[in-house]
């Protein structure tokens, strides 16, 4: 029989009261709780593993807190707001930010093999203008991929990408360089990293930009721009460390229906070399935009330009997406109600 999370139906500094687990990661754990002192809204609370409490685990500390810090920081509204932060009673840091009530895209990659060109350029560019933010302020992601990027129905009729996780962000002068050999966890996920971050433990805005157009790959093709024959980090790491194509497969043999000019503007952003990458994500969400007519799809407010209707058509974006959406919202609205 599985322990009893201890958390689970504690009340968190008098007001978030901890509902299930939600995921965990390699420093910390991610909670749905429930705002006591707003009617009970739901709220996700990051909380330290407790390995990490002990002077070993500093660095860990240091990162909860350095993310918490970026949340507060950061004003696109493609990251989730910060609520609060705060200690356990076993003296965990945490904080407590928005609930990000959607699907993230590798569930929705499970679910639909590949995404349409319209839904994969509003969901690159909403990711862009974080990035163009965090790397405006020196910040550098280190973990882009499909499992920390959502898309959610907020409010209802209005799609919104979040860039959720930023456990493994720092300055870009700290940043820069990674050694993998001595590092409690590495960061990034080996199908996204840049050949220079495995290679040479390297980390800039061209790493991030690489792992955004990995993204944008497999959300076009339905598979992953670095194509093993066994899906294991080793594989994934012997590949990037090689002189083997990236992508192992152009897009135009996966996908002909892609337009050229958007196909180009991927392939060069998965340049093995950096400097043969654009030479910042606003030139690459500049050159995408251009590629499918010049039009970006993301409004100011962080929504899809093109805001669907309640009355979709079947196969638009909301016709595919509205009904899981609104049925997995009203699921978490109803087990903070029962918690």
């Amino acid at each position: 029989m599985a322990e009893r999370d201890p958390l689970v139906g504690a009340v968190l500094a008098g007001d978030f009261r901890v509902v299930r687990q939600l995921g965990f990661g390699g420093y910390a754990r991610v909670y749905l709780a429930e705002q006591l002192s707003v009617g009970r809204r739901p709220v996700a609370v990051k909380v330290l593993h407790g390995m990490h409490v002990d002077q070993a685990g500093q660095a860990a500390v240091a990162a909860l807190k350095r993310e918490a810090a970026y949340l507060a920081m950061l004003r696109s509204p493609i990251f989730p707001r910060i609520l609060r932060t705060g200690v356990t009673q076993d003296g965990r840091p945490f904080f407590a930010m928005e609930f990000v009530a959607g699907r993230t895209l590798d569930v929705l990659l499970k679910e639909r093999k590949a995404l349409p060109v319209d839904e994969v350029v509003f969901i690159v560019e909403a990711v862009c203008d974080g990035l163009i933010e965090m790397h405006g302020r020196d910040i550098i992601h280190r973990d882009l991929k499909t499992g920390n990027i959502a898309v959610e129905e907020s409010p209802p009729g209005t799609w919104r990408v979040r860039l959720l996780d930023l456990g493994s962000a720092k300055p870009l002068t700290e940043g820069a360089a990674v050694s993998t050999s001595t590092a409690r966890w590495r960061p990034g996920s080996p199908p996204y990293l840049a050949p220079e971050s495995v290679r040479d433990g390297l980390f800039s805005e061209r790493s991030d930009l690489y792992s955004l157009a990995a993204v944008a790959y497999e959300l076009l093709c339905g598979v992953r721009a670095v194509h093993v024959k066994e899906s294991s980090t080793e594989a994934y790491i012997a590949y990037l460390k090689s002189d083997q194509p990236i992508p192992t497969y152009l897009i135009g043999t996966l996908q002909p229906a892609v337009p050229e000019a958007l196909e180009e503007v991927i392939h060069k952003a998965l340049s093995r070399d950096p400097a043969a990458r654009f030479s910042s994500v606003y030139d690459f969400r500049e050159a995408l935009r251009k590629a499918v007519g010049g039009v970006g799809l993301v409004d100011p407010t962080g929504a899809w330009r093109a805001t669907p209707t309640p009355q979709a058509p079947e196969g638009s974006l909301a016709g595919r997406l509205g009904a899981v959406l609104s049925g997995l919202w009203g699921r978490v609205r109803g087990s903070a109600d029962k918690g």
